[in-house]
């Protein structure tokens, strides 16, 4: 297994061969879509001029996934397959499709599958354990405070920025460990401060730039409508979550927040002792009433059917299923906070 950025050094460095499966999951995605950006480039790279992507639901077809890549064809062109598995579960039909292609991969195919977060049962479940054996399991991990703090002063270089890191360590704060807003943020101060033509310098910011330029007001708002979700306000939440919109912050950002609050609370819902579990989530004393408030209106399996709903939402963000992400998000907010 492969965390997302050595995977993604290996790749561009050309230390790499790719095997005829992967699993690539995890929860921060930025990682997970830099990483599929980077295999389908490098596979088309390679001569993969197909690329099928399929959404895996209760009722997707194994069998005529199965039938179809086992009948090869001497004129068919080499294929990139990938699979959303949203749910993280294939059930028995998919877990047996995956258990056969590491035994007897097809020719001239590659399957990649795409997971969010798998928990350690997963993980350690057959089908990911004979791709772990058989291909590679790559995990799109988040990074801890001061390997975000490091990744901002990076990631500046590459927008021709330069950070202090006082200045680092200020961004990775107000994003509240956010890379994608993080990388938002250094995209706006690479547009409005672009690197003087020809003379090779960049512009460097210091912690008191970035308390200038770098406004915190969406994060502060995105902490409000995480309190109002969680206290079942659902009025003020819709107001909070239009003014994000209408403020231009990205629906991912967003999405973000509403997953990482339903995940916390899907593992505070099936723990039997809530006041360790927020301890180990290191929830703060002043959230912890909130967090009780909402447990005290959903039982666990609403919770996951939420978290169902967040996946869809991600689907159209990502343009891989029809609708509006700002109207699901709206709806989700409703959801949650009733």
């Amino acid at each position: 297994m492969l965390l997302a950025p050595a995977f993604l050094k290996q790749l561009h460095q050309g230390y790499w061969r790719y095997p005829s499966i992967m699993l690539v999951y995890g929860e921060e995605p930025l990682y997970v879509r830099r990483v599929t950006d980077a295999l389908r480039q490098y596979f088309k790279a390679q001569g993969f001029l197909q690329r099928d992507r399929y959404d895996v639901d209760a009722q997707f077809d194994w069998q005529g996934l199965a039938m179809e890549t086992q009948t090869g064809s001497l004129f068919a062109d080499q294929r990139l397959i990938e699979l959303a598995l949203s749910s993280g579960n294939p059930g028995t039909p998919g877990s047996q499709f995956v258990l056969n292609w590491c035994k007897q991969p097809p020719q001239d195919c590659v399957l990649v599958i795409y997971c969010e977060r798998l928990e350690s049962r997963q993980v350690k479940a057959k089908w990911a354990q004979a791709i772990e054996s058989a291909g590679l399991v790559v995990q799109a991990k988040p990074l801890a405070q001061q390997e975000l703090v490091r990744w901002c002063q990076q990631e500046a270089i590459s927008h021709q920025l330069q950070l202090t890191p006082d200045a680092a360590a200020l961004l990775a704060e107000r994003v509240e460990g956010n890379m994608l807003a993080a990388e938002q943020e250094l995209i706006k101060l690479s547009l409005r401060y672009p690197a003087s033509a020809g003379e090779g310098r960049v512009k460097q910011f210091t912690d008191a730039d970035i308390a200038a330029q770098v406004v915190d007001q969406a994060h502060y708002q995105l902490f409000a409508l995480s309190s109002l979700l969680l206290n079942g306000e659902a009025k003020q939440a819709l107001h909070v979550l239009h003014r994000l919109q209408q403020e231009g912050t990205e629906a991912p950002i967003v999405l973000w927040l509403f997953t990482k609050e339903l995940r916390t609370l899907i593992e505070l819902a099936q723990a039997s002792n809530v006041n360790l579990a927020m301890k180990e989530q290191r929830i703060w004393a002043s959230k912890q009433a909130e967090y009780r408030q909402a447990l005290s209106r959903h039982p666990l399996k609403i919770w996951h059917r939420l978290l169902l709903d967040a996946y869809q939402i991600d689907r159209q963000v990502k343009g891989l299923q029809l609708g509006d992400p700002w109207l699901g998000l709206a709806d989700l907010a409703m959801k949650i906070a009733r």
